[in-house]
């Protein structure tokens, strides 16, 4: 059961990570997310973002890897992807681009509770 955890936490790592190869280009972030990037500051609150992303999905690979802080990277890594989703629903109008993100985040935040849930258990 560590292992099927493991490999899960690594693939919700990795998913979280991939947004910070958006950080060295403005063109890829406006075409990943469907917005136009409207001034620099918008622009550098992307760019940070997706290098927040990179921490937190780090963070999960790291733990996936070493087989430690299994406990704080699911859980920094839940709200990271939960947050997200709230605040999807909390607004309208937004693309469909988005929406794939949120169903992404949403398919691995379940498939995260429930192996980490069962790993816990299984574990006591």
């Amino acid at each position: 059961m560590e292992l099927l955890f493991r490999i899960l936490l690594f693939i919700t790592g990795a998913i979280n990570v991939l947004p910070a190869i958006l950080v060295f280009s403005s063109e890829k972030l406006s075409k990943s997310y469907g917005i136009e990037i409207p001034n620099p500051n918008f622009e550098l609150l992307l760019r940070h973002r997706a290098v927040l992303f990179g921490i937190v999905g780090g963070l999960m690979l790291y733990a996936a890897i070493l087989k430690k802080h299994y406990s704080l990277s699911v859980t920094v890594g839940l709200v990271s992807m939960i947050s997200f989703i709230v605040l999807y629903f909390s607004l309208e109008g937004i693309n469909q681009n988005l929406e794939k993100v949120m169903r992404i985040d949403f398919i691995a935040t379940a498939l995260l509770i429930i192996v980490f849930a069962v790993y816990k258990i299984k574990s006591l």
